[in-house]
């Protein structure tokens, strides 16, 4: 057999691409890709149009308005801003959307030369802005004062508000490290300083002792300069429970051989204690009640109202006695 024998006729080619053709399964596998050819189609002239028209809109001119930022310069070191210039300025341009969507995503600073004392803001804007023209700008001008720079140690205010626990109490009082901050500022800004005060904070139902990092505000930022952003806080608190006993009643600056009983001849002082002090404060004979003799030489209603005398060693809290009041009578001497 020859080799042309084994070529198929161009007969034969063509009876066979048509059976291909003509197939069901190629004529499903046609219908399937149809749609989805379709609608990369539409998505593809979508994209194209969106791409146009951003282009064309990009050439047209427009009026906006934006906010740019300031940032102040050439402040001598001995001397201090006596009030903050305007943070920002607000600006109205006209130009190409192309240059508008520049200055959108990256607004220019204008910078305030201190030394320069009043500046001109349409000036400063116009050569920020370049090819764009400037139609306003608001404010027109700024004015920048500035005083003689002065130093000052002042104290620390810890704006923090504690509420403890029931049967709870702070003790040893609140204390910071550190508890003053250098301020350096115009002398008219840190003159008038009494305190520097604390971010604030807030607790409630405190149970245990408690130590925070307290920052300090920043209210003046930009006129004046701190030597520290932070302070250590601690406060005590510690677990009270309460004490009941009788105490006696003590005359002050009584006469000698003067004698007074009052009615009743003693009273009962209920207070908080704390617990490891429970014992020295049943038995200490510094708790008494006192009134001075003037208050009863003095007295025209027959009923005195003595007060509590603590004990210095001891943390004594809501104390208070029962009764408050008491009927008196001086008692005579025994004639001989």
């Amino acid at each position: 057999m020859s080799d042309k024998s084994r070529i198929p006729s161009r007969s034969h080619l063509t009876t066979r691409i048509r059976n291909v053709f003509s197939d069901p399964a190629f004529g499903d596998f046609q219908r399937d890709r149809a749609p989805r050819r379709k609608g990369l189609v539409i998505t593809l002239c979508l994209m194209a149009s969106a791409i146009l028209w951003f282009m064309f809109s990009m050439q047209e001119t427009y009026t906006q308005f934006f906010v740019f930022p300031t940032s102040v310069q050439n402040v001598p070191p001995e001397q201090a801003l006596a009030g903050l210039p305007p943070q920002s300025v607000r600006v109205q341009v006209e130009g190409q959307g192309v240059q508008l969507l520049r200055l959108y995503y990256k607004p220019p600073t204008i910078v305030l030369d201190a030394s320069a004392g009043t500046i001109d803001l349409s000036v400063a804007v116009a050569e920020l802005t370049g090819s764009v023209r400037m139609e306003s700008v608001m404010p027109t001008q700024i004015e920048l004062i500035l005083e003689e720079r002065v130093v000052r140690k002042i104290a620390i205010h810890a704006v923090v508000d504690i509420s403890t626990d029931i049967g709870y109490f702070e003790m040893g009082g609140r204390r910071m490290s550190p508890d003053s901050v250098t301020v350096s500022g115009a002398r008219s800004v840190v003159e008038h300083l009494t305190d520097w005060p604390t971010i604030p904070v807030k607790m409630s139902q405190v149970n245990e002792p408690i130590e925070l990092l307290l920052t300090l505000t920043d209210t003046l930022a930009g006129l004046v300069e701190l030597d520290l952003e932070e302070i250590i806080f601690n406060v005590d608190v510690q677990a009270f429970t309460e004490g009941r006993r009788p105490i006696e009643i003590r005359v002050e600056n009584a006469p000698s051989g003067r004698e007074i009983t009052f009615d009743p001849i003693s009273t009962v002082v209920t207070f908080q204690i704390p617990v490891n002090q429970f014992d020295q404060a049943i038995s200490s004979d510094d708790f008494y009640a006192s009134i001075s003799y003037e208050e009863i030489r003095t007295d025209t209603v027959g009923r005195v109202f003595p007060r509590i005398h603590l004990p210095e060693d001891l943390d004594v809290r809501e104390s208070r006695i029962s009764p408050v009041s008491f009927g008196y009578f001086f008692n005579l001497p025994e004639r001989q």
